[in-house]
């Protein structure tokens, strides 16, 4: 695991005890930091990268492509979005509305939630 992206969710999230909740329960419930689209597009623009590297990570370890694993994520289910909007929002240039901010949301509740679960499974890591 990234330790920059580790370090940045826990600063966006305040609240490192909040983290077994992520584990425990998903992004979806509402975090600190991870709620408003406001919040978690700016935290995927300034992570981009290192969210970008786990997603590939993830993907290559599932022997999956990684826009279809990102389409496969629980809160992206009642979108139609296609293989070329995620990979925008992956690898190229793009607006902060609509279907891109849907995605960089839950690119970020993703990373939010690999960082929980790497922080609740092995504590000295951090």
């Amino acid at each position: 695991m990234n330790t920059k992206l580790v370090k940045a969710v826990i600063k966006q999230i305040e609240d490192k005890e909040s983290l077994s909740d992520v584990y425990n329960h998903g992004a979806i419930g509402g975090f600190c930091g991870f709620t408003y689209y406001s919040d978690t597009v700016t935290f995927f623009r300034k992570n981009k990268k290192e969210i970008v590297e786990l997603a590939e990570d993830m993907a290559n370890d599932l022997g999956e492509d990684v826009t279809n694993m990102i389409k496969g994520f629980n809160c992206l289910k009642d979108y139609e979005l296609t293989n070329s909007q995620i990979g925008k929002v992956l690898y190229g240039r793009f607006s902060d509305s609509g279907d891109n901010s849907t995605i960089m949301n839950a690119l970020s509740w993703f990373a939010l939630e690999e960082v929980a679960r790497y922080v609740c499974e092995s504590e000295d890591n951090i």
